[in-house]
């Protein structure tokens, strides 16, 4: 019997694989690119936050300096993400992948063997930052590119839902481990050591061999600074942008500090682990709405500002300072941690032609990365100043903004037709 059970499910795998390739959907590929999510994204900021208050204990640093030190790892995600168009010109998306992530495993090497004293473990820790940073910049980027086109334009959503879930992985990886990170010596140190073990893997374990996509020509009216000003001074961007901005820094924000704030209050660690699983099952949960939204006119119009709502909502619930609000807050913000890149994404390639998306896109993400700075410095020196319980209250003040801004933004799209060109 225990043959024929195995035998059967055997078979199921067989099909399962078979159908994947008569539906053009590269499983492999697409893993591959979860498992770069779950590196770049997830463990890099999201168990960061899991991890800063052992971080704090062990090396006596500030909410202001472990804030800070969260924002020049973002800073090298923006360099890293806004170089990689020209390197991967030069290289390749295959090659820049393997080297960007060789980046990202030094740079995790550095971080676990930070000394334990302020000045030089900040300095070290810092150095190592900077270089996941530029490593998860870059390497996103080509993940993304490499996924894409191999996976048909139908197939996209599904794929892009199934890879970014990847960082809603890590984090309930995280909140499953949180015992080790918090109460063991060196937790964060080994998590690190595993994190450049990791980065390795993505950079050796698979090569894709696909092509580049096909060069699109590009319209010399949609170069340069006066293009962007252009584009930045109308409201079938401004909002856009903007809302984008204020998401980098409310979601960055909260979950820098949630970390600190369950442990500033002695939650439980089991709830600090709840809450963290919670958050990562919330942000698959958030991915995986985004198939049948993206494909919908109607219910993509007002998503963004649904999206960024669930996150203004449940930054204020975890304010409130008790173990129920961190679990529900959780759970709100989760939805639309991976759902509002995505959104993003889904309606910059409606409203531009396929020579003005690369412009447009790297904008966004620009206007990202400039939230995602200033999101831990502002909330490490609100925290230093009145405590880690205002954090959340700043985070959902800049949701808010974010969620009026996208429905502003829903509004005045009306006036202006869809230009569905971009590949």
């Amino acid at each position: 019997a225990e043959n024929v059970g195995l035998a059967s499910r055997r078979r199921w795998v067989i099909r399962m694989i078979r159908g994947s390739r008569a539906a053009n959907i590269p499983l492999a590929l697409i893993v591959w690119g979860a498992i770069g999510i779950a590196l770049n994204v997830g463990l890099a900021r999201f168990t960061y936050g899991v991890m800063l208050p052992s971080i704090r204990r062990d090396l006596g640093i500030s909410y202001l300096g472990s804030g800070s030190l969260n924002a020049v790892h973002l800073a090298g995600y923006l360099i890293g993400t806004l170089a990689a168009p020209s390197l991967m010109s030069r290289m390749g998306s295959s090659r820049l992948s393997k080297w960007a992530h060789l980046l990202v495993a030094t740079g995790a090497v550095l971080c676990a063997v930070a000394p334990g004293t302020i000045w030089a473990g900040s300095i070290v820790l810092g150095t190592g930052r900077v270089f996941t940073g530029l490593g998860a910049g870059a390497g996103i980027v080509a993940i993304l590119v490499v996924v894409f086109s191999a996976v048909s334009a139908a197939r996209r959503p599904l794929a892009s839902a199934v890879v970014w879930s990847g960082m809603g992985v890590s984090v309930v990886l995280s909140g499953l481990a949180i015992s080790f990170l918090l109460e063991t010596a060196d937790g964060w140190r080994i998590a690190f050591a595993l994190s450049a073990l990791l980065a390795l893997a993505v950079a050796f374990s698979f090569a894709p061999a696909h092509g580049q996509p096909a060069k699109q020509a590009v319209d010399p009216s949609s170069q340069g600074v006066d293009f962007v000003t252009r584009q930045l001074s109308t409201k079938h961007w401004m909002y856009l942008i903007l809302g984008y901005l204020m998401f980098g820094i409310a979601y960055v924000a909260y979950s820098t500090f949630a970390g600190t704030q369950m442990a500033a209050m002695k939650t439980p660690i089991l709830v600090v682990g709840l809450t963290w699983v919670g958050f990562g099952c919330a942000a698959i949960l958030g991915a995986a709405l985004t198939v049948p939204i993206v494909a919908s006119s109607r219910l993509k119009q007002f998503a963004l500002a649904a999206s960024l709502g669930s996150g203004a909502v449940g930054a204020w619930v975890a304010g409130m300072g008790t173990s129920e609000s961190a679990i529900i807050g959780a759970l709100l913000v989760g939805l639309g941690i991976a759902a509002t890149p995505t959104i993003v994404s889904a309606c910059t390639r409606d409203r531009c032609s396929v020579a003005e998306y690369p412009k447009m896109f790297s904008l966004a993400t620009a206007a990202l990365g400039i939230g995602q700075l200033i999101g831990p410095v502002a909330g490490g020196a609100l925290a230093d100043r009145f405590g880690t319980g205002v954090v959340p209250f700043f985070a959902a003040a800049c949701y808010g903004v974010a969620a009026l801004l996208a429905l502003a933004d829903s509004l005045s799209s009306r006036a202006f037709p869809t230009r569905r060109r971009a590949a």
